[in-house]
């Protein structure tokens, strides 16, 4: 199709287009593999908390049934926030180098550097849920790694907070700590960890300690004891810090209010027009358990 200033638009919006979501499915989402990844169906979503019955009570032949009953904990939220950018191609441009206009570039950006730029912005946001989980309070006061979160029918506190470094004996302890986790009654709910999730700085840590076949680090015979773990490696996750996780439980979500859209508009009193994406989404902890972390110090 031959370049005119009358299907400036029509020539350049569905080539940028292609280029941006070719671009940004290059990389497989790392975030998808911690997080519950769904389509929120409103600009805020509530995960309330309720209490929990503790153990059953022994009774006796012809006596009334022990009864209980369950209390209304903490809320957790999700709030759908907007991101997005843009970037402005001329006509000048488009006429004097259109191969490479139609290759992605554009003035001041391309279409190439915004996907990647959005991949980025995404993977970022939620690695920051476990970045500011060991200061930033959550939704029960204390923040996500915390030895100290209230539990609504039970004096005890709950705990998935460690420290240390990977190690093979910190990553036992951190599993120990797992199975020893609790319910809102404090009674312990099973949990199990199936991943273990570090950053670019822990990668090779992480793999040689689950995939040794002695006990990593050592001149021993002593086995490695530490099976059904799997090494998920986050690129934004920061310095040496590293949790275990629990998949079965609701604890890290992602929720899409506006999945990704890509379009562009004419800018007022020129010839120019201005590519933009937009979206809308919001990631957090709705729940401590299942997860246990540690900075690495």
């Amino acid at each position: 199709m031959k370049l005119t200033r009358d299907n400036f638009q029509e020539l350049l919006t569905p080539i940028h287009k292609k280029i941006i979501a070719d671009e940004y499915g290059k990389l497989e989402p790392q975030f998808e593999k911690v997080f519950k990844v769904h389509d929120m169906k409103k600009k805020d979503e509530s995960y309330p908390h309720i209490g929990a019955f503790g153990l059953w009570g022994e009774n006796t032949e012809g006596n009334t049934i022990n009864e209980d009953e369950i209390n209304q904990g903490e809320t957790a939220r999700l709030e759908a926030r907007r991101f997005d950018k843009g970037y402005s191609v001329t006509w000048e441009l488009t006429r004097d180098d259109l191969y490479g206009v139609l290759d992605g570039r554009g003035k001041d950006g391309s279409a190439r550097m915004l996907a990647r730029g959005l991949r980025a912005t995404i993977e970022t946001d939620a690695a920051n849920v476990i970045n500011n989980g060991f200061t930033q309070i959550g939704y029960d006061g204390v923040p996500l790694f915390s030895a100290a979160h209230t539990l609504t029918d039970s004096a005890i506190l709950g705990d998935n907070l460690i420290t240390g470094a990977l190690t093979p004996e910190n990553l036992k302890l951190g599993l120990t700590k797992m199975r020893n986790q609790v319910n809102e009654a404090g009674v312990k709910i099973q949990s199990r960890a199936q991943q273990l999730v570090a950053g670019p700085d822990n990668e090779y840590t992480a793999r040689e300690i689950l995939r040794s076949t002695n006990q990593a680090f050592e001149m021993s015979n002593t086995i490695n004891s530490i099976e059904g773990i799997t090494p998920i490696i986050l690129d934004y996750i920061d310095g040496s810090a590293w949790f275990l996780r629990d998949p079965s439980f609701d604890n890290l979500v992602f929720g899409w209010r506006d999945r990704t859209f890509y379009d562009s508009m004419k800018l007022p009193k020129t010839v120019d027009f201005f590519m933009y994406g937009f979206a809308r989404w919001d990631c957090t902890h709705v729940d401590w358990r299942g997860l246990v972390g540690s900075t690495g110090e």
